[in-house]
């Protein structure tokens, strides 16, 4: 089965113009303006796979998810051991 082309190239739509185009970069509503840093630690596989599980339950199977459960994880831990 041969495709059609043109019938292709006329669907797609012209992009926005300019002045009616949100401006995604002051619209940013992220939190986050901090720099991040990378972190890479190695535990086994069934640490990962719990976390990962606990993340998903808590946050949604989605990404960030395993960011924010350590996040969580921090905080709570400086609360811990700021109290003395």
């Amino acid at each position: 089965m041969a495709t059609n082309i043109a019938k292709l190239k006329s669907t797609k739509g012209a992009p926005p113009a300019a002045d009616t185009a949100p401006d995604v970069i002051t619209e940013d509503t992220r939190g986050e303006k901090e720099p991040l840093k990378p972190i890479q630690v190695r535990v086994p596989v069934t640490v990962f796979e719990e976390f990962s599980e606990q993340a998903g339950r808590e946050y949604g199977f989605s990404h960030g998810a395993k960011k924010k459960l350590f996040l969580k994880m921090w905080e709570a831990y400086k609360a811990q051991n700021m109290q003395s």
